[in-house]
């Protein structure tokens, strides 16, 4: 059975599942995995720094690459 993407409770959690079941159980496995192992750290695939696996498999790199992605998308402004 498939679910419309807003039916998804875990859309702001980060959940790509856009309403496909499968898609949404394989997320759902890998959050609570990488939630599992909260204390180890991994290495971040672009920059090589330590860190937590849940914003790997939410974010796809580390905080620091995050941030700095999103300033080049959305520039400060003073």
């Amino acid at each position: 059975m498939t679910t419309s993407a807003r039916d998804c409770g875990q859309t702001h959690l980060g959940c790509g599942c856009r309403g496909d079941d499968r898609v949404h159980e394989r997320e759902a496995h890998q959050r609570s995995e990488a939630r599992a192992q909260a204390d180890a750290l991994v290495a971040c695939p672009e920059c090589d720094r330590p860190t937590p696996p849940l914003q790997l498999v939410t974010w796809g790199n580390c905080r620091a690459c995050r941030t700095a992605q999103s300033r080049s998308v959305q520039p400060l402004r003073w």
